[in-house]
């Protein structure tokens, strides 16, 4: 019997535990709802593109659901490495527990302009307030993956608009006057006053 004949609900069934098998064999540690979503479209690209002529599907299934795992495994493990902050950088930012608010948390509102307020509290309690993600997820109330997506989605912007101030302070070789900010959608930093917690 070919296995395009089965409906792929019913491969689907077969095949889950092959799926989350991969989980192990990859040592796959967080993030496993996305790396079977990740399985379970590879197995439906499986199932639509298989050819009988060429072998048996369960081999065919297999090697394509673990290369489209390893493939969204090396995708975010490139992302997180570029836009992590090295140790050096995190001991700049972070200031003593307890000791004021320093003026680089001030000049870190430039960064923040774009950001939902949501991502600006993750801001605030990551890395004014040093707490850990567990604690992060109580304060919001939500899942830990929540937590990491509205982390990601946080250091992508800031790293973004770091760049746009980038450019454009490369481009006039200094810090640009408060109006081209305002036409960027940038606050100066010299205007910066607080974090508006």
């Amino acid at each position: 019997m070919n296995i395009q004949d089965q409906p792929f609900e019913e491969v689907l069934r077969l095949y889950e535990k092959a799926i989350k098998k991969q989980f192990v064999s990859l040592r796959l540690y967080k993030d496993f709802d996305e790396f079977y979503q990740v399985g379970c479209i590879a197995l439906w690209d499986a199932y639509q593109q298989f050819n009988p002529d060429k072998g048996k599907f369960s081999t065919y299934a297999i090697s394509f659901i673990r290369g489209r795992m390893l493939t969204h495994l090396t995708k975010e493990t490139t992302y997180n490495e570029r836009h992590a902050f090295t140790e050096e950088e995190t001991i700049e930012l972070v200031p003593s527990k307890g000791g004021p608010i320093p003026l680089e948390y001030e000049l870190l509102e430039a960064y923040l302009w774009n950001l939902t307020e949501k991502e600006k509290t993750w801001v605030y309690e990551a890395i004014v307030l040093q707490k850990k993600p567990s604690e992060i997820q109580l304060t919001f109330g939500t899942s830990r993956n929540s937590v990491h997506q509205l982390k990601k989605n946080a250091l992508r912007k800031m790293r973004d608009n770091a760049l746009s101030l980038k450019k454009v302070i490369k481009k006039e070789k200094k810090v640009p006057d408060p109006q081209r900010f305002k036409a960027l959608g940038v606050r100066h930093p010299t205007r910066v006053t607080s974090l508006d917690y």
